[in-house]
Parts: C-alpha cells; sequence; structure tokens
C-alpha cells in the first residue's frame, strides 16, 4: 500500500522528530525540548521554516484587532517587532492597520529572510543593542518556537520603551500538548503568565490577557499583554 500523502506541516513535523533527537521535559504546565546542541535546534528551526514558508497561521483580522488595541492605548505607534513571521506578513498587517504609519520589523531564523520586506535573518532569544528601548510593541505568535523562552522574552522587553507592551497570542497550537520537535516550548495559560511574572519581575507586569476566541472565529486566540514600567 502507498504511504499517505502527508501535508507540508505533517511533512515538518516528520522530519523535525528525526533531525531533532530532542529531549521532551514536562514541569508546572510548561513543556520544553533540550536539543543535543544548538545547530540542531537552528537547523530544525530552517528546515521547518523552509517546509512551510508558503502556510500562514495567523489572520490578517487578528492583526487588524491588535492595530486598534495600540492605536487605543498609544498615543502615537512609532516602531514594532514582530518575531518568528516566515514569510513578513505579520508586519505588513501591522504596518497597514496602525494609525502612524510606524516601521515594523520581522524576525527569522531562516535565511528565507532575506526574501520578504521589512524582515531580518535573527535569532529571537538573541540581543540586539540596536533596539533597546525603541518598540512600542513586540508581538509573536511564534514563542512556543523557543528552546529557552525565559531568555527570548527577556531580550524582547529589552526592546521596549518605557510603557511598551509584549503581545503574545495564546492558541490551542501553544498548549503543552501541542509541543514537538519543531514547536519546542507548550504552556498552559497560567504557567505563561506566570513564567512572565517570575522572569520578568521588576521590569513590569502583566496588562491584562485580552480574549477574543468568540469575536474572531477565523483566528481563535487569547493575547497575553505584558507592560513594561514607565
Amino acid at each position: 500500500m502507498a504511504e499517505k500523502k502527508l501535508g507540508p506541516y505533517k511533512r515538518a513535523l516528520r522530519d523535525a522528530e528525526e533531525k531533532a533527537n530532542a529531549t521532551r521535559v514536562e514541569k508546572g504546565g510548561l513543556v520544553t525540548h533540550e536539543y543535543p546542541d544548538y545547530e540542531t535546534y537552528r537547523d530544525v528551526q530552517v528546515a521547518g521554516n523552509k517546509a512551510k514558508l508558503r502556510m500562514q497561521f495567523v489572520k490578517e483580522s487578528h492583526i487588524e484587532n491588535l492595530c486598534g488595541y495600540l492605536n487605543d492605548i498609544f498615543s502615537s505607534v512609532d516602531f514594532g517587532l514582530c518575531h518568528g513571521t516566515r514569510r513578513g506578513l505579520e508586519q505588513a498587517w501591522f504596518k497597514a492597520h496602525l494609525s502612524n504609519d510606524p516601521t515594523v520589523i520581522g524576525t527569522e531564523i531562516s535565511d528565507t529572510a532575506s526574501q520578504f520586506p521589512d524582515t531580518v535573518q535573527f535569532d529571537f532569544h538573541d540581543d540586539n543593542p540596536d533596539w533597546h528601548d525603541k518598540a512600542n510593541f513586540v508581538y509573536s505568535n511564534s514563542w512556543d518556537h523557543a528552546f529557552d523562552p525565559e531568555k527570548a522574552f527577556g531580550n524582547w522587553v529589552k526592546s521596549l520603551k518605557p510603557g511598551g507592551v509584549l503581545l503574545l497570542d495564546y492558541t490551542k497550537g501553544q498548549s503543552p500538548d501541542a509541543a514537538n520537535a519543531l514547536d519546542p516550548f507548550g504552556a498552559t495559560l497560567q504557567a505563561l503568565q506566570d513564567m512572565l511574572v517570575h522572569s520578568l519581575k521588576g521590569q513590569g507586569q502583566l496588562r491584562e490577557t485580552l480574549d477574543w476566541r468568540k469575536t474572531n472565529k477565523e483566528y481563535r486566540s487569547r493575547v497575553v499583554v505584558w507592560q513594561k514600567k514607565t
């Protein structure tokens, strides 16, 4: 019998499991995956990016809702960062729907970043001093690709202006049960909130968690909002 043809995500996941040789660690509502070394993590993420390059998870309607929220809480938005954007649609949508024609940059670990506007090749765990205290917002729906989420979140917060906000989508795809070698970090909503409070202590606080699961049926998400102190 011929092997059933796999879709791009399932092929990417199968290949990631074969490449990663990662150890799954579960603790307190969190799941992480430990790779043999950084090069393995990077190779898995780049291969997964290329396999899913034409797939799009986040919807424009969700980014439009986030822009409405940002327009409400800031007098103007000048600069924003989107981490893990694959082919650059998130930053394009932010630029289209924010009222002040801001600069919005997306990051992607894969060399495919060079193919898309306003996208830079960058591992989102790393620190970029050029972005320190510049961003009104840092957004990600791809935080579940972090192998060291506390390091990633800590560096993202460095990019925020005083009063700036970290916006983290939370969907069922980011739950502990959904974590795998390609999406190595999963958390319950409470565990994610607790991690932010603990790891970013003294730098700001949780502002709120938006819940748009009933109002946007094409992208059923909550959004954890953490705000840097002024």
